[in-house]
């Protein structure tokens, strides 16, 4: 922290001091935005004097959409233009010892010809990421967020899915192990400055909530994300700004639509869904003081599987946004917003008739669920009209509640007699037998809130040859569940052997993360060369949890920093080239769950009598005791991930070309471990029942016994998970060819991912002694899980444009040059072992030869698992065409996935044949826009 703080210091100071003392005599800054008010990057600002011959300026606009000049005091004629819109011209006098802002909007032209971006393209300036603009979204035709991957470099299309959680995985291969799902938990999505969690979910996954999807500590269900109210999206998979936090893989930063005077309305239609959507836009008053509303409603039915009725998906959404922005006669413009957004399912009662009615129509089981989400926002903003030292304050805060319900209710005809779990406590109890006919009802209520509130200052200082400004502030968030949990009747449980127990989630307390975070931002501009620099330190603490844990006010510091530097552009061929370095480095980390820290009890059921004729129902008897445990792991702590990336991108007569290498290790990623635990319970022997006569059940002091401890093993949440992320990613994209108008873009990486666990895994042998005995001992393993994955891929898009027709078709081969994985070698051994004294003792080689110990060595691996599994090139063809028609009121838009495919049948690794197959994917939207 000292020594960032005398590097901001070394930075400010003398340009702050410069500004003060040798300014020249006046400033005007240019807001430039289009007509939904997003700030338009590199449009040229041009000033011509009126009068006195004075010298003419020009420059671009960054990426806020502001170009700022400082010049002498005079009077000019200001020229804002930008391709595809129509230029402006004014009249500016800035006047001496004194700062001016003008703001710009800017119309989509009719007449001219305005070609649209229907790829994602590169983010300029030092943190990387790709932007995807309203353009391209309407072009792919998503049905939800998950669609919009396809864009990503190495991102292939795939048919929209509803029937299971959709989550992203960004700069690798994805693996369904449950172990591994830190980087899908570790992105954050931040949708007009909110961030969105799931952090409070509490939604069981076992075997209680059949066709219920579950994301439970996995990030945000994409599903659940239409896009149609989305402006703009911003995917960084690099190093972030410190601004933004509980983060360990990247940041979606999410734009919605602000203002306009349409109404929209799209509906679009594929093999497996329906999609509706109506918005309209609001304006009253002046650009300087504006008020705008936004409201748009979505509607959308899937249906993957028509024979499987359960696995339906619909989702409801409706959002509103007002904002007002106005001028005073203060240095300051103000902007205050708000917004209220929904989201639900509609799909209140889910049956199948052949399933859930027996014989004569008589109902066996129903099942019922309902989901809505509120969310309200506010924020504020304070900006200074000049290039003052303060130049902005941002407050923002929101709450969100969710009211998730399963209720479902099931006839139950057993075909024996079955034991009840019915104990919530530890002791010795009978158990009771179950009815062979009951109903039973079960509940799941998931009632997640989240609150938020964030306070941003932006301080600042410019130069001449430099602009630095320092990002100041501070954030709460707040993570609570006030459901009732799992409910339902003990004595007549759901399934026959309940894994999960009555709980109330409203039972446990809040998580609170309190964070600060401190950055300079600065770019030099020396002749031509242009060097930007972004260094930053955000600290994170937790509170609330209780001394017991670790992480209570346990402070986390992650520093990050970027930097970017553009080379004089040098002639080649007769056109300037343009080549830019950039790079970054930095810290991640995000805190646990709900789940994570607050775990479920566990109850473990050891028989001691079980006494059970068949032919006197009056004598049975069944005896357990039953031992319950708390897993909660008090030392859990963040994941944290350190990455780092360099890049190069080239720009000349038209073609761009981008390289980035990146490098990700997180070794604290969450996973479910193995707790070694002992029991020691009475095991009663039945035998002597055989010769007695008695009436009524058994008395366990008739029978001998004999003592018995065996091992027990439950899980519980640790820091045990290693994923190591590298790859290249790159992107080239060539001038349209205007006999053809059509422009070739190649994008496409190459991801390697390797999942192992970072802490040794105690396992339990499978293998039993003489007469039934439990093995006695458990060893603990450095490797038990280490898989790398690799994938190749290229996207060849033919991006093809006849504005005067209103016609855009593009053609993409979407070609997969290979994917493998390989399961590495293990040490079959353990270097450890437990005896049932909980004792640890060294696996040596005398133990390998021992007689017993020898059987904790896994050699029953086959040397297949080691072999490495290649998946071989396939390519598929797919096909996108929109046509807007009636002076752009109406576009029609369709889509093909697959339209062709070669995907080659092949030998594996074992020299089995595979065939592969595949089907064409199609759909159809209409677009009106009034």
């Amino acid at each position: 922290m000292r020594l960032l703080l005398k590097y901001l210091l070394f930075i400010l100071l003398p340009a702050y001091t410069y500004g003060q003392s040798g300014r020249p005599d006046a400033g005007i800054t240019f807001e430039v935005t289009d007509s939904l008010h997003n700030p338009l990057a590199y449009a040229t600002v041009a000033l011509t004097p009126m009068s006195g011959g004075g010298k003419a300026y020009a420059t671009t606009t960054d990426e806020e959409g502001r170009a700022r000049f400082t010049l002498p005091a005079n009077t000019y004629n200001a020229d804002i233009s930008y391709i595809g819109y129509v230029s402006q011209r004014m009249e500016v006098r800035p006047v001496s010892g004194s700062d001016m802002l003008r703001t710009v909007r800017l119309r989509t032209s009719d007449t001219q010809i305005r070609e649209v971006v229907i790829t994602a393209t590169q983010v300029r300036g030092p943190v990387s990421g790709v932007h995807i603009g309203r353009d391209a979204m309407n072009h792919i035709q998503p049905s939800s967020f998950g669609d919009l991957l396809e864009l990503l470099p190495g991102g292939r299309a795939s048919d929209p899915s509803f029937s299971s959680s959709n989550h992203i995985h960004l700069r690798e291969i994805g693996t369904s192990n449950s172990d591994y799902q830190t980087t899908s938990l570790g992105v954050s999505f931040v949708m007009d400055g909110i961030p969105m969690s799931n952090d409070a979910g509490m939604t069981y996954n076992s075997g209680t909530t059949v066709g219920n999807n579950i994301s439970l500590n996995r990030g945000v269900d994409m599903r659940t994300m239409p896009t149609d109210e989305i402006a703009s999206v911003e995917i960084q998979q690099g190093i972030p700004s410190v601004e933004y936090g509980d983060l360990t893989s990247g940041l979606i930063k999410i734009k919605r639509k602000e203002g306009g005077r349409n109404l929209e309305a799209r509906f679009k239609a594929d093999l497996g869904s329906q999609l509706l959507y109506v918005g309209k836009g609001f304006e009253w008053g002046a650009p300087a003081d504006l008020l705008t509303m936004n409201v748009g409603a979505t509607w959308l039915n899937s249906h993957d599987d028509p024979r499987n009725t359960r696995q339906n998906y619909q989702r409801a959404t409706g959002s509103w946004r007002m904002k007002k922005r106005w001028e005073s006669t203060s240095a300051y413009r103000y902007t205050l917003g708000g917004s209220l957004d929904y989201t639900g399912s509609f799909d209140r009662q889910k049956s199948d008739r052949d399933i859930d009615e027996g014989p004569a129509g008589i109902p066996l089981e129903r099942y019922k669920s309902s989901y809505n989400n509120v969310v309200a926002a506010g924020n504020f903003t304070a900006e200074s009209k000049g290039a003052n030292f303060f130049r902005s304050f941002d407050f923002s805060a929101s709450v969100s509640s969710e009211f998730d319900l399963i209720d479902r209710w099931r006839y139950r005809a057993n075909s024996g007699n079955v034991p009840i779990r019915t104990a919530v406590e530890e002791g010795v109890f009978d158990m009771e037998v179950l009815p062979v006919r009951y109903e039973a009802t079960l509940q799941v209520d998931n009632k997640p809130f989240y609150a938020n509130a964030k306070a941003v200052a932006l301080l600042g200082a410019d130069t001449p040859l430099s602009r630095n400004t320092i990002r100041i502030g501070a954030e709460w968030n707040m993570s609570k569940n006030y459901g009732g949990g799992l409910l339902y009747d003990v004595t007549r449980p759901f399934t026959d052997l309940m894994s999960s127990h009555p709980r109330r989630y409203d039972a446990l307390p809040a998580l609170h993360r309190l964070s600060a975070f401190l950055e300079d931002n600065t770019t030099i501009t020396a002749g031509e060369w242009r060097i930007e620099i972004m260094a930053g330190l955000r600290t994170t603490a937790m509170a609330n949890l209780g001394s017991r844990y670790t992480l209570q006010g346990k402070f986390h510091f992650d520093p990050r920093a970027n930097l970017s530097v553009t080379l004089p552009a040098f002639d080649m061929a007769g056109d300037p080239m343009r080549i830019t370095f950039a790079g970054g480095a930095g810290w991640h980390t995000k805190t646990p769950t709900l789940d994570q820290l607050f775990p479920e009890p566990d109850y473990s059921y050891y028989t001691r009598l079980n006494y059970f004729p068949a032919d006197d129902e009056s004598k049975r008897r069944v005896n357990v005791e039953v031992f319950k445990h708390d897993p909660t792991n008090y030392d859990l702590k963040a994941a944290r991930n350190f990455k780092w990336e360099v890049r190069g991108n080239a720009e000349w007569n038209g073609y761009g070309l981008s390289v980035t290498y990146f490098r990700e290790n997180m070794t604290s990623g969450f996973r479910t471990s193995t707790d070694v635990l002992t029991r020691t319970y009475r095991e009663y022997d039945t035998g002597p029942l055989k010769d007695m006569e008695f009436t009524g059940p058994p008395q366990l002091e008739w029978l001998p016994y004999k003592d018995k401890t065996v091992f027990q093993t439950v899980g519980v949440k640790t820091n045990g998970s290693r994923t190591f992320k590298q790859g290249i990613e790159f992107s080239l994209s060539t001038r349209r060819i205007r006999a053809l108008a059509t422009k070739l873009i190649v994008s496409g990486a190459y991801f390697k991912t390797r999942y192992e666990n970072s802490e040794p895994q105690y396992v339990l042998t499978t293998v039993q002694l003489a007469e039934g005995t439990p093995y006695p001992y458990i060893g603990l393993y450095d490797q038990d899980d280490n898989t790398f994955h690799e994938v190749c891929n290229t996207n060849f898009l033919l991006d093809t444009q006849i504005p005067k027709l209103g016609l855009i078709f593009s053609t993409s081969f979407q070609c997969q040059w290979f994917s493998g994985m390989k399961a590495e070698w293990c040490n079959p051994a353990p270097t450890s072992y437990l005896d049932l004294q909980l004792q640890e003792h060294p696996f040596t080689a005398e133990s390998a030869a021992d007689g017993i110990l020898q059987h904790m060595i896994h050699d029953n691996v086959s040397k297949e698992a080691y072999l490495y599994r290649l998946t071989p090139f396939s390519m598929n063809v797919n096909l996108k065409i929109s046509k807007r028609l009636y002076r752009d009121r109406l576009n029609i838009a369709i889509f093909v996935n697959r339209l062709f495919t070669y995907s080659p049948s092949y030998r594996n690794e074992t020299n089995a044949l595979v065939r592969r197959y595949s089907s064409p994917y199609f759909g159809m939207e209409l677009n009106f826009k009034l």
